[in-house]
């Protein structure tokens, strides 16, 4: 069902990109999580593709989501990257604000190639059950 979403996600934000972004999973996404835990990674993607419609000028998106020990969602753009000189960062701040919620991380940077590479990651904890 979460990667059911993602691509949910993914796909609405086509009209905004002007392209299909492409999707790849790694791992047991399809695992459950706490719903919190899924809302905000249903966000995070949301967020980083209106960014990339909004400021990227981007002909290609690569969305990656990785589940193993944490959850890692990529978002890699073609872009023009980040410009140094812009200070005003709203959508990455909400961004980097939900993966501390969750203990986890938040990276953004110009890739040399150009583009921007976005990194939002979270622990994966399993919760340990016992019946007696």
């Amino acid at each position: 069902m979460l990667r059911a979403q993602v691509l949910d996600e993914t796909g609405a934000a086509q009209d905004r990109l002007g392209f299909a972004p492409a999707v790849e999973f790694d791992g047991p996404v399809y695992a459950a999580l706490p719903d919190t835990t899924a809302a905000h990674l249903l966000a995070a993607p949301r967020e980083a593709l209106s960014n990339v419609a909004r400021h990227a000028h981007a002909t290609a998106v690569q969305v990656t989501v990785r589940a193993g020990d944490e959850l890692l969602l990529e978002v890699t753009d073609n872009g023009r990257g980040i410009d140094p000189a812009v200070t005003r960062s709203s959508g990455l701040t909400n961004l980097r604000r939900r993966a501390e919620k969750l203990g986890g991380t938040f990276e953004v940077e110009s890739r040399p190639e150009g583009g921007t590479r976005l990194r939002w990651r979270i622990p994966l904890t399993t919760a340990k059950h016992s019946s007696f």
